[in-house]
């Protein structure tokens, strides 16, 4: 069995912190998910880590890699966590290559959608739902930490791609059906016709960029008869994906 890493000034854990910022990522071309039930999401859907950190109380996992897995105390895991309480189960495990988005099949597109824990609640959904595909139109980092942690592991299980804001939607108006989700005006998503389709979902401060909705061939509006006005990105795109991939 490998030695438990207990200090702090561990070269291994100064790296390993290194990797919340996005530059150090690109850099050691790796990312961190935290958690047992995040950690063995992306195990079970066949990615392979190259650090696996376990309490040093606590044996592996079983059908955890033996080569790669190590004892560590709580004070490292804290050290290295961003979470408020560390688990003290921390992985490392390589970033995927780039892919372009396959515009015939459709997906979720989430636009410029700034607060991670947004990004990875509509990630998770949509690998709930069988979404199949999600594509990054600007917005956060969806390897860093808080997006990771707030998918639960389901990034191991989604099509991701991402590109930068400044190409817009050029590249994807020739694939699937463009859906805007906008807050009034729309149709009800139960109204769509069936087939693949584009769901954008915008930020949360701004939604869509008014360029991006005119590309929508449809827009879409969750009725409300509540009476509230809006709901959050998470929680409106999270519901139209559902209704759109999982019920229909």
């Amino acid at each position: 069995m490998r030695e438990t890493i207990r200090s702090p000034d561990n070269p291994l854990v100064k790296e390993l912190r290194h990797l919340h910022r996005a530059d150090e990522r690109a850099r050691q071309n790796a990312f961190l998910v935290e958690g047992r039930r995040a950690i063995d999401g992306f195990l079970e859907a066949g990615w392979r880590a190259t650090v696996l950190l376990h309490p040093e109380n606590e044996p592996p996992p079983p059908g955890w890699p033996a080569d790669v897995a190590r004892a560590a105390s709580a004070r490292v895991a804290a050290r290295i966590s961003q979470a408020t309480t560390a688990s003290g189960w921390i992985a490392v495990f390589a970033l995927p290559a780039e892919v372009a988005p396959d515009p015939a099949a459709g997906g979720l597109i989430l636009a410029e959608i700034a607060d991670p824990g947004n990004a990875g609640t509509l990630i998770r959904s949509a690998a709930a739902f069988g979404c199949p595909q999600v594509h990054c139109l600007g917005g956060c980092d969806p390897w860093s930490h808080k997006v990771v942690q707030a998918s639960a592991g389901a990034l191991a299980r989604v099509r991701l791609s991402r590109s930068d804001p400044a190409l817009g939607l050029a590249g994807l108006r020739s694939g699937a059906p463009l859906t805007a989700l906008v807050v009034n005006g729309g149709l009800a998503p139960q109204q769509l016709a069936p087939g693949p389709r584009w769901l954008l979902v915008g930020s949360e401060a701004h939604g869509l960029r008014p360029e991006w909705q005119a590309a929508c061939t449809q827009l879409v509006t969750l009725p409300m008869p509540g009476g509230v006005e809006s709901l959050n990105a998470a929680v409106a795109g999270s519901i139209a994906g559902y209704l759109i991939w999982a019920v229909r």
